[in-house]
C-alpha cells in the first residue's frame, strides 16, 4: 500500500462514538461497494489505528489504504461523509511512510447465529424437516464475542448485524484485495 487517508471521528456529548462508528462505517461501506472491482472486492483496505481488543474499542480513527492515489480520490470520502461533516475530520491523501511498525489484517469475524436460524438454513439445504434440523442443533450454544464491533444495517435485506473486527498482526505483508468493508482475512495493511 502506497497511499492512505485518515478519517477522525469527533464524538461529543450529543453523538456517542458507537453511533458515530455506525453512521461513518455504513457510508464507507457504501463508498467501497460503489467503487468495487468485481465480486464484492475492493482495492481499498482499512485499519483502525487505535484498535484495542482488550477494551473492546476501535478508537476514533479510521485509515483507508490504496496502492494508487487515484483509488482514494475516486472514493470521494468527503462526498459520502458530507452529512456527517460536523462529526468527522478527513485528512488529505498522503504517502505511506517508508518506516513501518509492521503489518496487520483486519478481519470480519462472523459468529454463528441463533439455533432457529441455523436450523432453517439446514432444513432448506439438506431437505430435512424443521424438527430434524432443530434436533441437529440441540446442543448448540450461541457464540459470544468480546471483539470490537460496529452495528451495521444490510442494504440487501434491511437486517441489522454486528460487524465484529479482529486485528491480526502479520510478519510479512500480503497483497490482494479486500471486501467491500475494507477487511480481509489475508491481505495486510501497513502499521505506522
Amino acid at each position: 500500500m502506497n497511499y492512505y487517508q485518515e478519517i477522525f471521528l469527533l464524538p461529543n456529548a450529543d453523538i456517542g462514538i458507537f453511533f458515530l462508528w455506525q453512521k461513518v462505517y455504513q457510508q464507507i461501506h457504501l463508498a467501497l461497494a460503489e467503487n468495487k472491482i468485481a465480486d464484492n472486492t475492493s482495492p481499498v483496505g482499512v485499519s483502525f489505528t487505535e484498535y484495542n481488543a482488550g477494551k473492546y474499542s476501535l478508537g476514533t480513527k479510521l485509515r483507508l489504504y490504496a496502492e494508487e492515489e487515484k483509488l482514494l480520490e475516486k472514493m470521494q470520502c468527503e462526498k459520502w461523509l458530507n452529512r456527517l461533516k460536523d462529526y468527522v475530520h478527513i485528512s488529505p491523501i498522503k504517502s505511506v511512510p517508508e518506516k513501518l511498525a509492521g503489518h496487520a489484517c483486519f478481519k470480519h469475524i462472523k459468529l454463528k447465529g441463533n439455533k432457529e436460524k441455523l436450523a432453517r438454513r439446514r432444513s432448506k439445504r439438506k431437505g430435512e424437516t424443521m424438527q430434524q434440523a432443530l434436533a441437529h442443533f440441540e446442543d448448540f450454544e450461541k457464540q459470544q464475542s468480546k471483539l470490537p464491533y460496529i452495528n451495521m444495517t444490510s442494504q440487501t435485506n434491511g437486517q441489522r448485524f454486528r460487524l465484529f473486527i479482529e486485528k491480526q498482526v502479520m510478519e510479512v505483508p500480503q497483497t490482494g484485495l479486500y471486501s467491500c468493508y475494507g477487511l480481509s482475512n489475508t491481505t495486510t495493511v501497513p502499521l505506522f
